[in-house]
């Protein structure tokens, strides 16, 4: 779950968690190809409501970390961009008559860059009412917070008592805020591990360097077909939360654009078709809300 400074609480959950160390996943054979978006066409009155600021040059501009699988990571090659974020921009762009142009950035510099440096912002961005303040926000899926420990819990690790042992997590996400919040109340603190990259903290939870790891259940979701025994969950799917594609505030023609866009790939089947590539099913959401948290 994609946030900074929230003031939810974790309490835990969670499903199997396995991946490389790298910055690539391996997930098999079909790992690399992703949805096909090639065969989503223009849709004429969508592209009519793109400000011509925005079409002017023919592209899109979206900002992304590709750093969080499934939702953006690098492909084998080490270079191309895949997940179920980027099969969503491709498609955005494609329904809106445009061709996508995907940037690579820290999590915390992708909102703050729109819509200057980007046109929108895809990159499992939890929705907040604070963000809904400064940011449109349109609603595609929702996520929860899971755990995931060694096979067979082998330091005992209780999420409802996280004092005392040593934790992996990215930084800058829901997790790594709600478990400095759970910290505040250990007399014997936990050693909190945060890493940039989320295949970084895969990596030492498998190697056991740390007692436990919490990440977005749809990372957990993906996961599952990569653990291949080595890890396993503990505790309960928690913190369940919006995420949203992200435009700038006051934008009603591209907010109009991008609502338009993302309810007809969910009208034609086309975002399920997307998370189902990447072996997530559940939680796709049917109806394009925009800023949806009251």
């Amino acid at each position: 779950m994609r946030i900074t400074k929230t003031l939810a609480a974790l309490a835990a959950g969670a499903m199997a968690l396995a991946a490389c160390g790298s910055d690539t996943v391996s997930a098999g054979p079909d790992a690399d190809s992703g949805y096909d978006t090639s065969k989503i066409s223009t849709v004429r009155e969508i592209a009519d409501l793109v400000p011509e600021r925005v079409k002017s040059d023919g592209k899109l501009t979206f900002g992304t970390n590709l750093y969080w699988p499934p939702a953006g990571f690098y492909a084998s090659d080490g270079t191309s961009p895949i997940g179920y974020d980027v099969d969503l921009m491709k498609a955005l762009a494609a329904v809106m008559g445009l061709k996508p142009d995907i940037q690579q950035a820290e999590f915390a510099s992708i909102m703050p860059g729109i819509p200057q440096r980007y046109e929108m912002g895809v990159s499992a961005i939890t929705i907040t009412s604070d963000r809904q303040k400064n940011f449109t926000m349109i609603q595609y899926y929702t996520v929860g917070t899971a755990w995931a420990v060694g096979k067979g819990n082998p330091t005992h690790f209780n999420p409802k008592n996280i004092c005392g042992k040593t934790i992996g997590v990215q930084s800058g996400t829901l997790q790594d805020d709600a478990i400095a919040k759970m910290a505040k109340a250990c007399d014997n603190p936990p050693d909190i591990q945060r890493y940039d990259k989320q295949n970084a903290v895969t990596q030492v939870l498998i190697g056991g360097k740390v007692d436990a790891m919490a990440a977005d259940t749809s990372v957990i979701q993906y996961a599952l077909t990569q653990a291949r025994g080595t890890l396993e969950t503990i505790g309960d799917v928690t913190d369940s939360a919006p995420q949203g594609v992200v435009v700038g505030k006051g934008d009603a023609q591209m907010s109009k654009a991008t609502q338009a866009a993302l309810q007809y790939l969910m009208d034609k089947g086309i975002l399920k078709g997307i998370f189902a590539k990447w072996g997530i099913k559940d939680n796709v959401a049917s109806q394009a809300l925009i800023n949806p948290v009251k």
